[in-house]
């Protein structure tokens, strides 16, 4: 009933009480039965209530169109003040399809990640270990989704991610995950603007003779107004943006493969040469000669798959769109299974084929210290070295894109993750967060909780200054890095609860009703918890063997495991809260919970890439009347 609400201003003269300190003006207004009417109650049919409430408000739509504070002449509660300029609503607006699902998620996974990673993996591990990083990763991967996929398909509530915890296990570890996600996904927002930065650089002052401050201003403020403009803007966008990057993937995909069939300047054929004898792997670790042999090795492929964690952060993004989906119970299962594994397959197939071109000691490959940009991708030098000259542009500009793209995302989530953790508070409980918890009365768009997401932005800036500047970005990619690994690892936690919790509950899993029913639980979510600790506890391993002591490489590693138990520690002690026993978890009630349509069956394709067909137009109604059910006003 919320969505349909109008943008004419709430009742202001509602009065004001110790007993009841705030009331949701628009709420109160839609769910009201009755009218008093000549100072007696009586039941009135909807168009009649329709007209006898709204009829005598044209005074104060007059008011607020022009600018005007409604009820000037009298003292307004600031509450109901407040409430309306910061949004005047406490839901989501729930539109998304499951192609929105879908490619969003992928859109949000698809950045820098496999273009970066990929480069410092295969100078590390060479082919074996550039192969068995994804590959491995891939596995992890798919075990916290699949516990994702499970809780959010019964459970479709906003900021899913951070409230999983605090429903299966207590509420210090659902406020810590909270913090760290939206950390993550904030500092990726100010990282992946520098890394466009630092992209468009490819390309000298003569063919882009703007400077970088500048670009950084226009990639910022673009994100911004998608995300502004409503969720429907912005699932449409991220949409048609996936699409590019998936064709990109592929293409460079299919261009690695030419180019080890003949397809060079030399019309050599290399097969799988770089996948034998030398090629086949470093001798020791980063060139260390201590570290040679079977050691060597397998430290080489300890960090390959670290690394190869940064480049899958961001698949779990599906849970943050199903509060926002139409039809969740029937599309989110299908848009996480697909995330993961269109996301594994497009990866572990690209750096396959990239492998055939590039051998682990190419001069050119990502090295310590050296300045980023496209230059350093293994497709654009298999391109430079095939002689093709149009290509190693066109790559990237498709950089640049999926940069920009993955930060537009980044926005999404950590706002719906704000929106998620402040939703449900009022003035009396919360004088300082509860705006973050309001949306927009048009569209639906959590407006302040978008801009305070944009906090660490302005951190994209320091790439106009020295490279210890850009060294403190890096630092602050790598907790953020972590901190999406602690998420993981929170998200295994709670579902080995969930599991467990069930059989005190009334959900069966083997059900038919049951939304989803991952496979090989609870030892799946086992494995998604105990890989995600490893690689936490063991990703800076380097910083205690090699000398001299880095502090940059100390903090990047970690500096957010510290702070993550501070934060759980210090909630703990200070709120006393306490493990929810299994008997007594919540599966039913959660903020926002609604009736789900039955969608329309028009089979799988058709599901797949329907869109939104437009609204027709609601009957015209007598002056000043409107519709409880449409929401739209005829004055």
């Amino acid at each position: 009933m919320a969505r349909a609400m109008s943008p004419v201003s709430p009742n202001f003269s509602l009065p004001y009480s110790a007993q009841n300190p705030y009331h949701s003006p628009f709420e109160a207004q839609e769910l009201e039965i009755s009218t008093q009417v000549d100072g007696t109650e009586r039941n009135m049919s909807m168009g009649e209530r329709g007209n006898a409430r709204y009829a005598d408000k044209g005074a104060i739509v007059e008011e607020v169109e022009r600018g005007e504070s409604p009820n000037r002449h009298q003292q307004a509660p600031v509450y109901d003040r407040l409430d309306y300029w910061f949004g005047g609503r406490m839901d989501l607006e729930p539109c998304l399809r499951r192609r929105h699902l879908v490619m969003i998620s992928i859109g949000g996974t698809i950045g820098m990640g496999l273009v970066l990673s990929s480069s410092r993996v295969l100078r590390l591990g060479g082919s074996t270990g550039l192969i068995l990083a994804y590959t491995l990763m891939g596995f992890v991967v798919a075990a916290v989704m699949s516990c994702i996929a499970e809780m959010v398909s019964l459970i479709p509530e906003p900021g899913a991610l951070a409230l999983m915890p605090k429903r299966f296990f207590d509420s210090s570890l659902g406020l810590t995950v909270g913090i760290t996600y939206w950390y993550t996904s904030a500092m990726e927002i100010a990282t992946l603007t520098t890394t466009c930065a630092e992209v468009s650089t490819y390309w000298s002052r003569e063919i882009l003779d703007i400077d970088i401050g500048w670009r950084i201003t226009v990639f910022l403020l673009l994100i911004i107004m998608i995300n502004v403009m409503g969720v429907k803007t912005f699932g449409e966008v991220e949409h048609f943006c996936a699409w590019l990057k998936i064709v990109l993937i592929v293409a460079l995909t299919i261009i690695s493969l030419a180019i080890s069939s003949g397809a060079n300047n030399k019309h050599e054929y290399y097969g799988t040469r770089y996948w034998r004898h030398e090629y086949k792997m470093p001798p020791n670790f980063n060139g260390d000669v201590n570290l040679d042999g079977a050691l060597g090795r397998l430290l080489s492929i300890w960090d390959c798959c670290t690394s190869a964690a940064f480049a899958y952060t961001g698949v779990e993004i599906v849970a943050m769109t199903a509060a926002e989906a139409k039809y969740p119970k029937r599309d989110f299962p299908f848009a996480a299974k697909c995330t993961w594994l269109i996301t594994i397959f497009l990866y572990v197939s690209s750096v396959l084929f990239v492998s055939l071109c590039v051998p682990w000691n190419n001069q050119n490959l990502l090295k310590p210290g050296s300045k980023f940009n496209g230059s350093v991708s293994p497709f654009v030098i298999a391109m430079k070295e095939a002689g093709i000259a149009a290509l190693p542009g066109i790559a990237n500009a498709g950089f640049l894109f999926a940069a920009w793209t993955a930060a537009n995302t980044q926005l999404y989530v950590a706002s719906r993750t704000l929106y998620g953790m402040c939703q449900g508070m009022t003035p009396a409980s919360n004088p300082f967060l509860w705006p973050l918890g309001r949306t927009r009365k048009k569209n639906g768009a959590p407006t302040m909780a978008i801009l305070v997401s944009c906090i660490f932005a302005p951190l994209a800036y320091l790439v106009c200054a020295t490279s210890n500047a850009q060294k403190l970005v890096g630092v602050f990619s790598g907790m953020a890095t972590v901190g999406c690994l602690l998420v993981w690892a929170s998200q295994c936690l709670a579902f080995i609860r969930f599991y467990f919790g069930l059989k005190y509950s009334i959900c069966d899993r083997s059900s038919p009703t049951y939304p989803y029913q991952s496979v090989g639980q609870p030892f799946t979510a086992i494995f998604g918890l105990v890989a995600c600790l490893l690689i936490v506890f063991f990703n800076g391993w380097k910083v205690f063997y090699q000398k001299p002591f880095k502090i940059e490489d100390f903090f990047a590693a970690y500096l957010w495991v510290i702070i993550f138990a501070c934060i759980y520690t210090v909630h703990k002690l200070w709120k006393k809260s306490e493990i929810t026993p299994l008997d007594q978890l919540d599966y039913y009630s959660f903020l926002g919970a609604r009736e789900e349509p039955e969608p329309p069956r028009k089979g799988f394709i058709r599901d797949l890439f329907e869109f939104e067909r437009p609204v027709s137009s609601a009957k015209s109604r007598p002056t000043g009347a409107r519709s409880i059910v449409s929401g739209r006003s005829t004055i």
